[in-house]
């Protein structure tokens, strides 16, 4: 009976600790897919700033340009199965890539995207936005894809010009840094993609 009961204790015990081990796994889950959220909702706000720049006017030009090439740029929002087929569902793409952002953080308030690492011996790619102990990266990518003409002028502008509507979807990724340092993945990275729409003066050739 003895050795029965401690058996029994045993396997309650172990049965509790690994509940306790799933919880706080699915609770870090849960976080990093917030952040991921809330990154690619960042994503999408600061492009939009940086669109607003006097470069919105030569990124929609670009734009433009990519609805005519024989080989357009490929965005993953519209890409298919095979890149390389032509002409893609819907033509035009334009990737904002966190570097060229970097450059608008630093030319508008000398800031960077995301708050760099304060620890010593912290890896490059550390930040400390997401959490205190620095062991969390985060990145994002933001594609301008699929322009279409509104019917409606630029306010202040001619009534026969009209202004385009563009989506944007963002693509952030939460990982740990070690792996963010070695370009890795791991099964604890969280990944989220969010949409806007988005109305801008007409590019010519849109």
């Amino acid at each position: 009976m003895v050795v029965m009961v401690l058996t029994l204790l045993t396997a309650v015990g172990i049965v509790a600790v690994r509940a306790t081990s799933l919880a706080d796994a699915a609770a870090g889950y849960d976080r990093e897919g917030a952040q991921a959220a809330l990154i690619a909702q960042y994503g999408i706000t600061a492009t939009t700033a940086y669109m607003a720049t006097a470069r919105g006017g030569t990124i929609l030009n670009q734009f433009a340009l990519s609805v005519t090439q024989a080989t357009p740029p490929v965005c993953e929002a519209n890409a298919i199965a095979n890149p390389s087929s032509s002409p893609l569902p819907h033509p035009g793409c334009y990737r904002f890539e966190m570097s060229e952002l970097q450059t608008s953080f630093t030319q508008q308030s000398n800031e960077t995207v995301f708050a760099p690492g304060n620890l010593p011996g912290a890896p490059v790619s550390s930040t400390s936005s997401l959490t205190a102990s620095e062991t969390t990266n985060a990145l994002f990518v933001v594609e301008l894809t699929e322009g279409a003409k509104t019917g409606m002028p630029p306010a202040g502008r001619a009534t026969n010009e009209t202004s385009v509507m563009l989506t944007m979807t963002s693509i952030a990724q939460v990982r740990p840094t070690l792996a963010a340092a070695s370009n890795s993945c791991v099964a604890s990275q969280g990944q989220q993609v969010m949409r806007a729409m988005i109305t801008a003066e007409k590019a010519p050739g849109l």
